[in-house]
């Protein structure tokens, strides 16, 4: 019944966009009386889930708050039900497509069903407490882990003894909600950045189910083509952060934020570490104002230089050098194409963030968002750095709050207080624990096993505890 309801809010919607607001009426109506049936059978006892009347007043409530009318809407931002909707679509869309391809693998395909999720969650608590295990017991052992978080037990890669390392395994029902975040946060990133921020901490998610994900996602679909870059250029080399820091004011005039029409780009060109702020007016009194800020913070480069012309740079340079006497900073040399990026290619890269930002908050204020999209593009991974520019600025990786430790996500959204974090801490630390102690015990066991199989055959006389017995196991 719920499914049928849905269904009606479904046509309801296509109605709307046809405009066709009289027969839309009647599909919610008829969407209504199909979830007020159900939720007076949900009272009658047969309750197996509490989301049904929140989830379709939820429907009829967004479905009010749409606009009736075309051009209510800023142009190109989706309003909140247009997205839900289509968030649900691509939702359905993958599963489907994940289902399929875990059908289509073999039995060792790292994508796990529900069913087999916590199938082998209880294998592997069943081969860890066996006495006398096989050959089957001992593969689970060795690879799989179960921990235990405020009552709920999750599986994770064997940790060895490094308690720094855990990585979770996630069924094919997760997989979804944790590619979207993950694509969100760091805007819009492809296949490459996905995998990189994901497989430290899921061992599981693999470069099939990342494709099957990007190939939902209309944005990255409607990204502008990046520029054609034309011939390598002659790389540019620098030895220390700071030396060399570049300069851009990108023209926002046609999709202005109330007073701000410019950005201003600033790059560190040794690190790639950008910092982005709006900007009311391409004057060198404004950029001053902001690279204060900058400098201030980050220390001061030796020569600034900049696409956006010779002498808007010099008036720059020579403001900055009025304003702080004690400061010497001379003008570089443009290379144009050269460097981490030119003026068009970052003038590319900065909208299609901005476009994807306004996107995915349904809002036009991009200037309070460019702070976030900084953070974003300082996190990804650089293939030419082999790291992100905020590793190579700082020497770490940026941290998320609680998101970057190793607790599970469904803890951390629960958290609250200082005190249910120690717990939850302790419960993974005891956890990861115990299964190490039962990890040596394994161990053990199955050298007497190894040395019980052949005793007189000379290469069975000292077996390797971490490799077994040849042609026995397969790890």
């Amino acid at each position: 019944m719920q499914n049928r309801a849905l269904q009606w809010v479904a046509r309801a919607l296509r109605r709307r966009e046809r405009w066709q607001s009289a027969r839309a009426a009647d599909c919610i109506r008829k969407a209504a009386e199909l979830s007020w049936a159900g939720i007076r059978k949900i009272n009658e006892g047969h309750s197996r889930s509490g989301t049904l009347k929140r989830g379709l007043t939820d429907s009829f409530l967004q479905f009010s708050m749409m606009p009736q009318k075309a051009g209510s809407n800023p142009s190109g931002i989706s309003n909140a039900s247009d997205m839900e909707v289509e968030i649900h679509n691509m939702r359905e869309k993958f599963l489907i497509s994940v289902t399929k391809l875990v059908e289509s693998k073999s039995y060792n395909s790292k994508v796990f069903s529900k069913e087999k999720y916590f199938q082998t969650i209880k294998e592997v608590k069943e081969a860890k407490e066996k006495g006398k295990k096989s050959s089957r017991d001992y593969r689970r052992a060795a690879k799989y882990d179960v921990i235990s978080v405020q009552g709920t037990e999750r599986l994770i890669e064997a940790t060895h003894g490094e308690h720094d390392r855990i990585r979770y395994y996630v069924h094919k029902e997760e997989l979804f909600d944790i590619l979207h975040d993950t694509h969100l946060s760091i805007g819009h990133g492809g296949r490459t950045r996905m995998l990189k921020e994901l497989q430290g901490k899921y061992g599981n998610v693999t470069k099939e189910v990342i494709v099957l994900y990007l190939t939902l996602c209309k944005q990255c679909h409607q990204k502008n083509p990046a520029p054609k870059r034309g011939l390598a250029p002659k790389p540019m080399t620098f030895k220390d952060i700071d030396s060399r820091c570049q300069i851009e004011v990108l023209d926002m005039q046609s999709n202005a934020d109330g007073e701000f029409k410019f950005i201003l780009y600033y790059q560190d060109h040794l690190t790639k570490f950008i910092i982005l702020r709006p900007l009311k007016a391409k004057q060198a009194h404004e950029v001053v104002s902001v690279l204060l800020d900058i400098f201030t913070i980050l220390g001061t480069p030796r020569m600034l230089e900049s696409g956006s012309g010779v002498e808007f740079t010099n008036q720059v340079v020579n403001e900055l050098n009025e304003v702080w006497p004690d400061l010497k900073i001379v003008c570089g040399k443009h290379h144009p194409g050269q460097g981490p990026g030119s003026l068009e290619r970052a003038s590319h890269d900065v909208k299609n963030m901005v476009n994807a930002w306004m996107q995915s908050n349904r809002s036009r204020r991009w200037a309070e968002g460019l702070r976030f999209m900084q953070m974003v593009k300082n996190q990804l991974f650089d293939v030419s750095l082999q790291q992100s520019p905020y590793e190579a600025m700082f020497g770490f990786k940026a941290k998320l709050g609680l998101y970057s430790s190793h607790l599970p996500r469904e803890t951390v959204a629960v958290l609250q207080t200082e005190e249910e974090l120690e717990i939850a801490e302790e419960q993974l630390e005891s956890s990861l624990w115990i299964r190490q102690e039962e990890r040596a015990e394994v161990g053990a066991d199955r050298s007497d096993m190894d040395e019980d199989l052949d005793p007189t055959a000379p290469e069975a006389a000292e077996p390797s505890t971490s490799q077994g017995a040849p042609g026995l196991f397969c790890w």
